[in-house]
């Protein structure tokens, strides 16, 4: 037979002699030309990168208030942040005006004794005061012969009327006394709310009673300085209009009546804080107006604008109540009038003694409510000015009540 020619493309065999090919040697074998096969590696599964658990959002521990009752804790929020806490009515950080508006009220409502009792007595007792002394002049200005057309008697005109208007300055200057008192006594149980500590009424006038002394005399120091500023208005006023002309006189009692109550306001504004620092820090008057008016350096403008604000909600308020119960009895005096001059001077009488006294009630309440804003003012401008807050924290904290809060911190002055 013819020899095949080789294919070229066909796999070369093993020739004789030749090894078995290192695919034919057995694993991990040396094959004859010292190639071996790999060994098999043994991968393992990778270790897992585990996450560690996020840290849960949890809630601390309760803490307990000083009746040993336990005390809402604050969460834990984001990275280790916690809101300030609120143990009373407000919380231990710096104040907004929601929290000053919002806080007097809970303290009111938590110790209505303390804050409205000693203020709706002095409204109440300055009101009475008023009336009586209104008596006399109705009855000389409502006599029956002055209804009928007839000239009242001069003498008796104006004895009514130095005895009126003598009788309500010494009662505005005793009413200011003792509602400067007022607003010292509201400061310690406003205080106490802060850190949810309940006062009556006993406990808040034994509390104050080291200060009530210097409270008083406080007082009688700012009316006595209200009576000069007035007497000094009302006597240049009276040598502005005898020494010069109409067209001078007015716009220089116009400029004087600005310029006086410009000044008022201004200095009201920056000692409306001593009564609150004379009895929460123990110190006398003129310490106190000293203290206030360094508390309220820089925030004049935001005292003054919380002080108005507050003022108009409380009289929006007593008008709310009073005008109802004025407008009524106007109508029982149209139909008595016609008739009966003698049953209407006197039903005015009555009517004026019945408003007076409901306008004083009306004016205690309001009056309680501003002294609890004006208090949590006071806190504020300490919690601004040298963190107060966290003094007030560590006497919450240790839990032993020590009577006013921050008296401790603060010291004598």
């Amino acid at each position: 037979m013819t020899d095949q020619p080789p294919n070229p493309y066909a796999a070369p065999g093993p020739r004789d002699g030749d090894a078995p090919s290192p695919a034919e040697a057995p694993p991990g074998e040396a094959s004859p030309l010292g190639w071996s096969a790999p060994a098999q590696q043994d991968w393992s599964a990778p270790p897992q990168q585990g996450w560690a658990a996020p840290p849960q959002q949890g809630w601390a521990a309760p803490v307990q208030n000083s009746w040993g009752q336990p005390v809402a804790a604050q969460p834990q929020i984001g990275h280790g942040y916690a809101p300030p806490r609120k143990p009373g009515v407000v919380p231990l950080r710096p104040l907004g005006i929601g929290d000053l508006l919002d806080g007097s009220f809970q303290a009111i409502r938590r110790n209505p004794g303390s804050t409205l009792g000693l203020s709706v007595l002095v409204q109440l007792v300055s009101g009475v005061v008023i009336a009586l002394l209104s008596a006399p002049l109705y009855s000389v200005v409502l006599s029956p012969d002055v209804l009928a057309g007839a000239e009242p008697d001069p003498e008796a005109l104006t004895g009514s009327l130095l005895l009126f208007g003598g009788g309500v300055l010494l009662a505005g200057v005793l009413s200011a006394a003792f509602l400067v008192f007022v607003q010292g006594l509201v400061t310690v149980p406003v205080l106490r709310a802060v850190l949810d500590r309940r006062t009556g009424f006993g406990a808040a006038l034994a509390l104050a009673r080291p200060s009530m002394g210097a409270l008083i005399g406080l007082g009688l120091l700012w009316a006595a300085a209200g009576i000069v500023l007035t007497g000094l208005l009302v006597g240049a006023v009276v040598v502005a209009i005898a020494l010069g002309e109409p067209q001078v006189g007015v716009p220089v009692v116009a400029a004087l009546f600005l310029g006086v109550l410009g000044t008022l306001v201004w200095v009201g504004i920056k000692l409306s804080m001593s009564p609150h620092a004379l009895v929460a820090e123990g110190l006398g008057p003129f310490a106190a107006m000293g203290r206030s008016w360094g508390l309220t350096r820089s925030s004049w403008w935001r005292c003054l604008g919380i002080i108005l604000l507050t003022g108009l909600i409380v009289g929006i308020v007593t008008s709310l109540i009073t005008t109802p119960i004025s407008f009524a009895t106007g109508l029982g005096g149209g139909m008595i009038a016609p008739e009966d001059p003698n049953g209407f001077a006197e039903y005015i009488m009555n009517l004026t003694i019945v408003m007076t006294i409901l306008s004083a009630l009306a004016a205690g309440l309001g009056f309680a409510y501003q002294c609890g804003v004006t208090s949590l003012l006071y806190t504020d401008l300490r919690i601004r000015r040298e963190g107060f807050d966290l003094a007030l924290l560590r006497e919450f904290d240790a839990g032993a009540d020590a009577g006013i809060p921050g008296r401790t911190t603060s010291g004598d002055r």
